[in-house]
């Protein structure tokens, strides 16, 4: 029996590993309350299965300290059933690996198992998870998707016959003994599951992501037959939600996210992202008798589960970890191939704010994203499609006295003051004829929404810890006044103040927008005539951080940035941990796509936008 390992999995796993791994805690879909504390015991093969669920159990530790204790027992070290101890038992079984046994060796192995389900069936635990796979129901009519209790047909000529076989006795010896002892149990069945690192049984995606990744040549039948999948990340999500979720005693199905299809739509997938290293064809003969297996997933997604991973996303991420091209990883079809066009634009901004600054005498520093890009990437963070700018009180108003007389006739300076029915309080720089309206604004096709570029100041506040609280917590409720009361939409917020939000979202309604935009503004600048040696971020997203030390922006440092220079705080290392803690460490892989929930995207004559001498030596 092996205790989890000490260290963060950061320290331990490559960048696809961790994505998967942190996947379950990152998906929101699972109670921390239902996870701290518990006592998790795996029991499999000693296989890369094995290790993904212990390590997305572990991931709780380093994310949430949530105190989770992770064992693991493979099959081949069972020994005393009697030390075992847990709150949750999960067996790997043979979900999605080759079951290709002798008679013998297939009546040993269920001997084996059947010792094991009556000795966990035993334990006081609160449930026991059995992970199995689609190959159960076997040969299901074609497009039929089989939900959990029914079945195909069992030919034992056919093949297949051994696999269906196999998991049906699995699954039959655990319910049965769970019934004898009065234990709670739950099937998971997965489809056919795949991922970086994984080691599971061959099928078409890893073998035509390996093809493309090589760039070989092959030819596939036309097939029409489709089967459904699974990313590793939303299998190991499953097993955490069903354990904590869903009822006793039941079986499941899971699938990923638009992840049924069959061969021919896998290659033009691949075709679609990787048009130069698929070198897959079609031939348009049939094969006959094939049928796939399709898997109804209603059940999972009625108690709430919702899969994270699409089938395409999971290509895109198998394919370039099977290249080992060793660049940072990214999705190369964001904003449907706009994204470095945005970013050249956006350079753009950034090289007209620092001509102004420079002529005017402004201090600012790049910020947010923007900053962090520029210390990590030295340039924009691969996947981000904004850029920010920084500046201290009197720098900013400053800035607001020249900047309408400097940029040019094209930008747009967007304030509330300059357009009815804004009620941003920061500056936001935008292109005339251009779109790139967010979730949010969206809602307000009236207003201007060109491509933007954002400008913030941050404010002096208390110097001590009860000011502080008070001035955040003053402008917090201001701003979400304003915010919701534009947005039509209630006060979201929690722990010790969610009395008050309560309250004053219901009051919102009574407050008029003059109003609670001159009591936005009155909390962002009152200390702004007091002595104070610290700074908060009112205007920008990063109010919660609550107030930082106002030296931390006293110097000035330039760095390279897309080959350009450009000033950040000289204590940069405080302020982007204030600001993200270990800000070296990158998002999930299978999240990086952009960082604004972007709807409508028109670039108008910027399309063929490029800074001058941007990517030139």
């Amino acid at each position: 029996m092996s205790e989890e390992k000490s260290g963060l999995l950061r320290d331990r796993l490559n960048e696809f590993q961790l994505d998967w791994a942190q996947a379950p805690v990152k998906s929101e879909q699972i109670s921390l309350q239902k996870m701290r504390g518990k006592k998790f015991l795996l029991i499999g093969r000693d296989d890369s299965l094995l290790r993904a669920v212990q390590w997305s159990l572990e991931a709780w530790n380093d994310e949430c300290k949530a105190d989770v204790s992770v064992s693991c027992v493979t099959m081949e070290d069972v020994r005393d059933c009697g030390v075992w101890q847990a709150d949750y038992v999960i067996l790997t079984g043979w979900c999605c690996r080759e079951i290709r046994m002798t008679v013998l060796e297939t009546m040993e192995i269920l001997e084996e198992y059947l010792k094991v389900m009556q000795a966990l069936t035993k334990l006081r635990c609160e449930r026991i998870l059995l992970l199995s796979d689609g190959r159960v129901y076997g040969k299901l009519e074609s497009q039929f998707a089989a939900s959990e209790y029914e079945t195909g047909k069992t030919d034992p000529c056919a093949p297949g016959f051994e696999a269906q076989y196999f998991l049906q006795a699995l699954e039959n010896m655990l319910i049965t003994c769970a019934r004898e002892n009065g234990a709670s149990y739950q099937i998971l069945r997965t489809g056919k599951l795949f991922g970086a690192y994984i080691e599971t049984m061959e099928h078409s995606v890893y073998t035509l992501a390996r093809l493309t990744a090589e760039s070989k040549e092959n030819v596939r039948k036309l097939c029409p037959e489709r089967n459904s999948y699974i990313s590793i990340h939303d299998v190991l999500t499953a097993i955490q939600f069903v354990l904590t979720k869903c009822p006793a005693n039941k079986i499941f199905n899971v699938t990923g996210k638009q992840a049924d299809a069959s061969d021919s739509e896998l290659v033009m997938m691949l075709y679609q992202n990787f048009p130069q290293q698929c070198r897959i064809s079609l031939n348009w003969e049939a094969p006959k008798g094939e049928t796939g297996i399709l898997l109804n997933t209603q059940l999972i997604r009625r108690y709430g589960f919702v899969p994270q991973v699409s089938l395409e996303d999971g290509l895109i991420i198998q394919v370039k970890c099977m290249q080992n091209l060793g660049k940072v990883f990214i999705f190369d079809n964001t904003y449907l191939g706009k994204l470095t066009k945005v970013q050249q634009i956006l350079l753009g901004y950034l090289l007209e704010i620092d001509r102004i600054c420079k002529k005017h005498g402004i201090r600012y520093f790049l910020a947010g994203g923007t900053l962090l890009g520029a210390v990590r990437h030295h340039g924009f963070i691969p996947w981000d499609d904004d850029a920010d700018v920084m500046m201290l009180r009197e720098d900013y108003d400053h800035f607001l006295k020249v900047v309408q007389d400097e940029v040019p006739d094209n930008i747009f300076l967007q304030l509330p003051y300059t357009e009815k029915g804004n009620h941003n309080p920061f500056t936001k720089l935008r292109i005339n004829n251009t779109m790139f309206a967010t979730e949010f604004t969206s809602k307000f096709l009236n207003m201007h929404n060109g491509i933007f570029f954002d400008v913030l100041s941050h404010d002096q506040t208390g110097n001590h810890k009860w000011s502080q609280k008070l001035h955040l917590t003053a402008t917090m409720l201001a701003r979400s006044i304003v915010f919701n009361k534009w947005g039509n939409t209630n006060i979201k917020s929690g722990g010790k103040h969610e009395l008050i939000c309560k309250i004053v979202s219901k009051a919102k309604k009574f407050v008029p927008m003059p109003f609670a935009e001159w009591a936005q503004e009155r909390a962002l600048r009152f200390f702004q005539k007091r002595k104070s040696d610290y700074l908060y971020d009112g205007m920008g997203r990063n109010l919660k951080r609550g107030a930082f030390p106002k030296a931390w922006l006293a110097e000035t440092i330039y760095v390279d940035f897309e080959g350009y220079q450009f000033p950040i705080p000289k204590e940069y290392d405080k302020y982007l941990t204030y600001l993200y803690g270990d800000y070296m460490q990158m998002i999930p892989v299978s999240h990086r796509r952009t960082s604004h929930s972007i709807l409508l995207t028109d670039l108008g004559e910027y399309s063929a936008y490029r800074c001058p001498g941007a990517g030139e030596d």
